[in-house]
C-alpha cells in the first residue's frame, strides 16, 4: 500500500496514520485511536473496513457497558467457570451453537436477557445443572419443564 494518496476533497496529500477519534453512542462518549488515511490540508479522512473493524471491538465493549450487558471478556470468563464449551453454552443458554462464538469474539453482542442470566449463573453456579436437566429432557424428546 502507498505511504501517500490524493485527498478527494482538495487535493491534498493523505498519509496513513492514526488519530484520537470521538465516538458517541446514546450520549455516552468515547474516544478511540482510529486508523486510516488523513489529509495534512483539509482534515478529511478515508477509512477502510480494515480501519473500521481495527476499532469495532473496542465499540462493541463500550456499547455492551453503556446497555448493561456482558461485554465479551466478561461472556468468555462465565461460560469458561461454568466449564461449558461455545458450543454447549449456546444450546443450553441459548442463541444457538455459534452464539458464544460471536459474543466471545465481539462480533456481537448478548441480549439483556442473556447477560442476565450469565450474571445469575456467574453468582449461582449451581442453577445450571437445572438448566442442563432442562435441555436433556428436550433432548430425550420430554418437553415438561
Amino acid at each position: 500500500m502507498a505511504d501517500t494518496m490524493v485527498c478527494h476533497e482538495c487535493g491534498g496529500r493523505m498519509a496513513r496514520g492514526a488519530k484520537p477519534v470521538e465516538f458517541e453512542y446514546k450520549g455516552q462518549k468515547i474516544i478511540l485511536e482510529q486508523p486510516g488515511w488523513y489529509c495534512a490540508s483539509c482534515e478529511e479522512s478515508v477509512l477502510t473496513g480494515a480501519d473500521m473493524m481495527a476499532t469495532e471491538p473496542a465499540f462493541l465493549e463500550f456499547k455492551a457497558t453503556v446497555d448493561g450487558l456482558a461485554p465479551p471478556k466478561e461472556v468468555s470468563r462465565i461460560r469458561k467457570k461454568l466449564k461449558l464449551s461455545q458450543r454447549k453454552a449456546g444450546l443450553i443458554l441459548g442463541g444457538g451453537v455459534h452464539a458464544f462464538q460471536k459474543y466471545e469474539s465481539g462480533k456481537d453482542l448478548p441480549t439483556k436477557a442473556m447477560s442476565n442470566l450469565l450474571g445469575l449463573l456467574d453468582n449461582q453456579p449451581a442453577l445450571l445443572e437445572h438448566l442442563v436437566a432442562i435441555q436433556t429432557r428436550k433432548e430425550n424428546g420430554k418437553h415438561t419443564d
